[in-house]
């Protein structure tokens, strides 16, 4: 009998397990891939290593708290990252103070700087009010908030809470709309990039703090560095990790989790399971519908999470393509900005997307006198869905439809950086069935929930650890509906929240000891 399994060994399983086998508890983490770390990884192709998902995060500081809170010792270093947007309409490094920003777009368009100066000002009254919400929201917090014991503090408190309920709320698009006119300036203030705003005034908050004053960092040992240092501490303080082992089933007995079946048959009874798989996953493939009558399973069901993404991998010989027009880390690109909409998801000139130049952030994981770049743009599942025959199957011809996908994406980011096509040695691809069946993602989304302004009346909540089953926690990014501190600050969080709600139960196991 085990105190805790933990099903994924992402960043939020791998929190929780670290910091519950420190606490004395008999843990097993079982990981359906050959590694650790979940799409917070990296993957190995002719010399280059390669991030699998996240390429930064923020709020390095709350990172070190909780790897700190784990056990983990060692102290890890960060370098800010740069962000550049570049469209035929505008060019610019969003990567600095709101301060800065608000400055340069005054400058680029002169008839807009009274509406900019109010925006701005909503943006840093919605910064304030809201970017420390788990320290102090009941939504997302489990410990108790000050001021709710009566007087001034109160009523301050209560303040708050309507305020931060009001913004999500708040389409940030109807904000826009009364203070811009250009349409490319509300695009890029709405939503970072070149498509209309579909955040509420909340989620853009959180996104424009993070992005400019936060600042999005990368740890000198990388994303997956994190996850090795959790992984170092559960094997340090006795924690077990199983790789290669997919859970089939979460058991139920009377009402409660009591353990899970793996695919290989094994049966493991345990007294709490912490799944790191998304909240879809959890509740609609391990769980059984017939053992949680009385769970109600349409809220999980309805609500869309983020789409997915075409990711091309790229390890190129620097003397033969132009990366000059790279001003930062991070350029968010598009080619044309045609009438109509961009919703033809191979047509990628008119399109978004992202290019990373992944070894300037990353030189060691790359060889010697070589570049490595990262391009991603949005890609629905449903257009590739057809091609999967089940997991990790395909219908004959895929490789070469996703081939041609990326040489297309290829071909785009070209118009950027000349001579891309001529210079690349190593190219690997990820489509959505590559998130679905490697990063074990419900249809291949890469971001948890969705951030489009939600109906007032959507009854889910924010945090989702504690869930309708007794015994059973989530972690991770998906284990909250809004990204409040950026998806690896949010994943290591819930794994935290997860650790702490255990061992403070009579069920926890503590003190038993391992046998």
């Amino acid at each position: 009998m085990y105190d805790v399994i933990v099903i994924g060994a992402g960043l939020g399983g791998l929190m929780a397990a670290a910091k519950l086998a420190g606490a004395g508890l008999r843990v097993l983490v079982l990981e359906k891939k050959a590694l650790p770390g979940g799409t917070s990884y990296v993957f190995r192709r002719g010399g280059y290593a390669f991030p699998m998902g996240p390429l930064s995060f923020g709020f390095p500081g709350r990172v070190r708290n909780f790897l700190a809170d784990a056990g983990v010792g060692q102290h890890l270093e960060f370098r800010r990252s740069g962000f550049e947007i570049r469209t035929p309409a505008l060019d610019v490094v969003i990567s600095r103070p709101l301060s800065e920003l608000e400055s340069e777009l005054g400058r680029l368009y002169l008839g807009e700087r009274e509406g900019l100066a109010r925006f701005f000002a909503a943006l840093r009254s919605a910064i304030a009010v809201s970017k420390d919400m788990d320290l102090w929201h009941p939504d997302f917090c489990v410990t108790s908030g000050s001021g709710r014991e009566g007087g001034p503090a109160a009523a301050f408190f209560d303040g708050r809470v309507r305020a931060v309920g009001e913004l999500s709320r708040t389409p940030a698009a109807g904000v826009l709309d009364a203070l811009v006119a250009d349409g490319h300036l509300k695009n890029l203030l709405g939503s970072m990039g070149s498509r209309p705003p579909e955040m509420s005034m909340l989620n853009l908050a959180l996104m424009w703090n993070v992005m400019a004053e936060e600042g999005i960092w990368f740890p000198e040992r990388g994303v997956h560095g994190v996850a090795d240092l959790l992984r170092e501490r559960l094997a340090a303080v006795g924690g077990e990790l199983r790789l290669g082992t997919p859970v089939r089933k979460i058991l139920i007995e009377n009402g409660r989790a009591a353990g899970v079946a793996t695919a290989g048959g094994e049966v493991l009874p345990s007294r709490w399971i912490v799944s790191n798989a998304d909240c879809k996953t959890t509740f609609l493939e391990l769980l059984d519908a017939a053992d949680i009558p009385g769970v109600d399973l349409g809220d999980i069901r309805g609500v869309p999470y983020t789409g997915s993404e075409l990711c091309v991998y790229l390890g190129v010989r620097p003397d033969a393509v132009d990366l000059s027009a790279m001003k930062a880390e991070h350029l968010f690109y598009r080619h044309e900005i045609r009438d109509g909409d961009d919703s033809e998801p191979e047509d990628f000139d008119n399109r978004e997307l992202e290019i990373c130049l992944w070894s300037r952030k990353a030189p060691d994981l790359s060889p010697p006198g070589r570049a490595a770049l990262v391009l991603r743009a949005g890609f629905p599942y449903e257009r590739v869905a057809s091609w999967r025959l089940g997991e990790k199957k395909r219908r004959d011809g895929y490789g070469e439809f996703k081939k041609n996908l990326a040489l297309k994406l290829v071909r785009t980011a070209e118009h950027v950086l000349p001579g891309l096509s001529g210079a690349v040695e190593v190219m690997e691809t990820a489509t959505p069935l590559t998130y679905r069946d490697w990063g074990g993602r419900y249809e291949g989304s890469i971001a948890g929930w969705t951030w489009a302004a939600r109906p007032s009346g959507a009854r889910i909540g924010k945090v989702l650890v504690r869930t309708p089953v007794p015994g059973l926690l989530s972690a991770g990014a998906y284990a909250a509906t809004e990204l409040f501190l950026g998806g690896v600050p949010t994943a290591l969080y819930t794994g935290s929240l997860a650790a702490d709600i255990i061992l403070t139960s009579p069920r926890s196991g503590r003190g038993r000891g391992r046998r």
